[in-house]
């Protein structure tokens, strides 16, 4: 087994490092530019659609979504600087280095043993009766279309939430911290940003310079209080797994595809199955179809994880 590139030591990569302030120029300063910029960014495109019919999807977007793409903007702009004061310099310490099979056999087979497994978890639910199949459109070509944009939203999720989760924070704590510090570290950041789910409070201004920093306080009213702590439990445990694949094989391939893989099939269920309406298996399901977001999703992860660690077992006795 090679050891995983997470654990790089060679002279040549090592430059001096800023971790901290790496870590500050993608977690903060994304928020605070974001924040001002959102307003400006709302007033430009008012200004456009006078000119340019640009479709409702921008002349009249909601402010949460202007104000999180202009934080992913700058995040996405401050990554190479940040990587850069991490001491990365090869793509490779990022996970995507040369795999003996190909690069992207493991990310398709990985890809299928998520959508498989979300499938099957969905097939027993339906089965159990705790969800019905309900289909959103029966129209094949609109069915269609729809899978296959979801498809490339998986792919896109999987390759940029694993580089950066996987390949540069895990890899960054798992260069200073024992495993289980730098797997619980990176497993509780993966967690909490995705709680960031905001709603507009009443009254926001969108065009008012302050907009965005008013509706940071509200970054996580989106969550159903009933669905927090599954759901927490279950992007720990995600991030967790995920962590511990990712050093066990060295490379991000395998983490992009199951991360993908489950991301795609969710979306899948969520489009072809409803919660049942007589609340059957509350205690696992509550009200929602969405697994990612109940009990019966932390099941699923825990028969992962189970695996995850029979891996490290058998790498461990070698």
């Amino acid at each position: 087994m090679k050891t995983p590139v997470t654990e790089y030591s060679a002279e040549s990569d090592r430059t001096p490092e800023r971790p901290l302030f790496a870590l500050l120029l993608l977690f903060v300063v994304p928020l605070v530019f974001g924040a001002l910029m959102a307003p400006q960014m709302v007033r430009l495109l008012e200004w456009l659609s006078q000119y340019v019919n640009l479709g409702p999807h921008f002349t009249d977007p909601r402010f949460k979504r202007v104000l999180s793409r202009c934080v992913m903007l700058i995040a996405m702009a401050l990554l190479y600087p940040a990587v850069r004061l991490s001491g990365i310099r090869h793509w490779s310490t990022l996970g995507w280095a040369a795999a003996p099979r190909g690069r992207w056999r493991p990310v398709a087979a990985w890809f299928a043993a998520g959508a498989i497994s979300m499938a099957v978890a969905y097939l027993l639910s339906d089965l159990a009766g705790a969800l019905y199949f309900n289909p959103r459109s029966t129209h094949l070509a609109t069915t269609a279309a729809k899978w296959a944009s979801r498809f490339v939203g998986a792919m896109l999720i999987g390759i940029l939430e694993e580089t950066f989760f996987r390949g540069y924070l895990f890899g960054m704590l798992r260069r200073r911290l024992h495993l289980v510090g730098a797997v619980a570290s990176a497993a509780f950041l993966f967690a909490i940003v995705h709680f960031a789910r905001p709603v507009e409070p009443a009254g926001l201004d969108p065009r008012h310079w302050a907009a965005g920093f008013q509706l940071l306080p509200h970054i996580a009213d989106g969550i159903q209080p009933q669905y927090a702590a599954p759901m927490f439990v279950n992007l720990f445990l995600m991030g967790m797994l995920l962590c511990l694949l990712y050093d066990h094989f060295g490379t991000i391939y395998a983490v992009v595809g199951l991360h993908a893989g489950w991301v795609w099939a969710q979306g899948a269920g969520t489009y072809l199955f409803d919660r049942a309406e007589d609340g059957r298996l509350w205690e696992l399901f509550g009200a929602s179809e969405t697994l990612s977001m109940t009990w019966a999703g932390t099941l699923l992860l825990a028969v992962f994880m189970a695996g995850a660690l029979v891996l490290r077992a058998c790498r461990s006795k070698r």
